[in-house]
């Protein structure tokens, strides 16, 4: 595959972006006493991935999750799903496709 600069001015302005929608998202979940999760190491989790599994049984990675009564040893109850899907997007042509 070709590798396009403007490809990666967009992942630096979104990986940015989310950065600073992750500050955001911390000021937010310390005002009201929230665990906020978010892709990196964490105890209670056996990967990187943030991953919860819906009352139907199917599984959903996402961004960040607000949880009550969580911390780095144990999850807790969501309270906030948040998808920020928007920075992922690539076209490729299996999304063509679709």
């Amino acid at each position: 595959m070709a590798e396009s600069f403007s490809h990666k001015w967009g992942q630096i302005i979104g990986n940015l972006i989310q950065e600073f929608i992750r500050d955001t998202l911390q000021r937010v979940a310390d005002e009201h006493g929230f665990y906020l999760d978010y892709q990196k190491k964490r105890k209670a989790r056996i990967t990187k991935k943030v991953s919860w599994q819906d009352r139907y049984g199917n599984y959903h990675d996402l961004d960040y999750v607000m949880e009550r009564a969580g911390t780095e040893d144990t999850l807790g109850l969501p309270v906030a799903f948040i998808e920020t899907a928007w920075r992922r997007y690539t076209k490729h042509s299996r999304n063509k496709v679709q």
